[in-house]
């Protein structure tokens, strides 16, 4: 293991790689309201949630952890693993299969603040390791 494969160069700018520890931040946020739904302490009982909702859960919880270690440590992969990630575990399910998470009209704003926070994030760090180059 070479000392770029632990902090890449597109992570050593000063602000890439605070911004890249406060996604780290972010993430672990996600996967303790996760860990929440899943103990049921976010006010439905989650064996009364769709099947599909408990499998985002879950995969939603190790996606989360294992990213926000991976952008801590400023491990390489890191950068592709946030963008992959969130594209094909939060955009894919929220807009093409939108109609599966939505059980109550207040469902739809709560997705889209989601969608726009995410989307933010990834700009703001796509346009941080832009600036890089």
């Amino acid at each position: 293991m070479s000392a770029n494969d632990i902090v890449p160069s597109v992570l050593l700018p000063p602000w890439t790689s605070i911004y890249a520890k406060l996604l780290a931040l972010v993430l672990l946020y996600g996967a303790v309201v996760h860990i929440g739904n899943i103990a049921g302490l976010t006010g439905t009982p989650w064996l009364s949630t769709p099947l599909l909702w408990r499998g985002m859960d879950i995969a939603l919880l190790i996606f989360n952890v294992v990213t926000a270690i991976s952008l801590w440590r400023g491990v390489t992969w890191s950068v592709w693993l946030v963008f992959g990630g969130v594209a094909l575990l939060q955009f894919v399910p929220y807009t093409l299969f939108r109609s599966h998470f939505i059980l109550k009209p207040e469902d739809a704003q709560t997705l889209n603040g989601l969608l726009g926070t995410e989307a933010l994030l990834l700009a703001l760090f796509a346009l941080l390791l832009w600036l890089k180059k």
